[in-house]
């Protein structure tokens, strides 16, 4: 079973964007008191994440192995169990994480990379990340906040699936929607699916690869008039129609439109409320 120790106040964290153009968040992160180590937050991953090299250095005992499901294609997990993950003064005791091969993501965003932060550490917290500040919140979310700051927006959101954790949130676009789409830390650019970049009459031209799910998918950009997550808004936003939405959907078992990458979410101070299924940027 899986127990929480929270510190009776909040637990804030300072980040790093690493990449360049196309950043991650990365957080100091210990594993079983060791550490800290440099993990990325992934809002897209169900399950943390250890690299191949730390699971080693730390001697964590693999379990067994599952199939996972990356952008890229099919994916072999080696499952573990840890004492505990810690970020600052929010710790999860008796977590399992993944062990895979973190090599690819760390040499597109140039540093090392120790893990991924994923589902099963966050869904126990209200999670909010100030990407002015450079700081992210873990809050007990029995915990009252102080409504001081203007709400731009609060949307309910849901997830994809118990096994497939993905945050989905309606999104409107160009005028249009609403569309399905995953909030994704762990993506730098906003992506949307093919057909939706045709009903949108988005045209687009190729770029390089883009950094998604732990792969690299090769992409055309063009950019959206407006696009809407309640009533937070942004216009003429960089997009990149990615072909990879049908197998993702398959994996997770719902329809996506796109996903909601950093550069809409820098915009804002986002706030995810897992526990109450509750999506807020101010």
């Amino acid at each position: 079973m899986t127990t929480t120790t929270l510190s009776p106040r909040s637990a804030k964290v300072k980040f790093r964007l690493a990449g360049g153009a196309q950043p991650l968040i990365l957080l100091p992160t210990k594993v079983n008191g060791a550490g800290p180590f440099d993990f990325i937050l992934d809002t897209g991953a169900g399950t943390s994440l250890l690299s191949a090299e730390l699971a080693k250095q730390l001697k964590v005992k693999i379990l067994g192995t599952k199939e996972g499901q990356s952008a890229g294609g099919k994916i072999s997990v080696s499952l573990a169990k840890v004492d505990s993950l810690a970020l600052g003064q929010a710790k999860i005791e008796d977590v399992e994480v993944g062990i895979v091969d973190l090599g690819h993501i760390a040499k597109t965003i140039g540093t090392k990379i120790d893990g991924d932060v994923g589902y099963n550490f966050l869904k126990h917290f209200r999670v909010t990340i100030d990407y002015q500040t450079g700081e992210i919140r873990f809050d007990d979310p029995k915990r009252i906040e102080n409504f001081g700051r203007s709400t731009k927006s609060e949307v309910p959101m849901r997830l994809a699936s118990l096994a497939k954790p993905l945050l989905l949130v309606d999104v409107h676009a160009n005028g249009g929607g609403p569309f399905q789409f995953a909030i994704d830390t762990g993506t730098s650019t906003t992506a949307i699916a093919p057909e939706v970049a045709q009903q949108l009459d988005l045209q687009g031209s190729p770029m390089g690869p883009l950094t998604t799910g732990g792969a690299q998918v090769n992409v055309t950009a063009g950019r959206l008039k407006s696009f809407r997550v309640g009533e937070a808004r942004i216009d003429d936003l960089v997009v990149v129609v990615a072909d990879f939405f049908s197998i993702l959907s398959q994996a997770v078992g719902a329809k996506l439109d796109g996903i909601v990458g950093y550069n809409f979410l820098r915009n804002f101070r986002v706030v995810i409320d897992y526990p109450s299924e509750k999506f807020r940027l101010e």
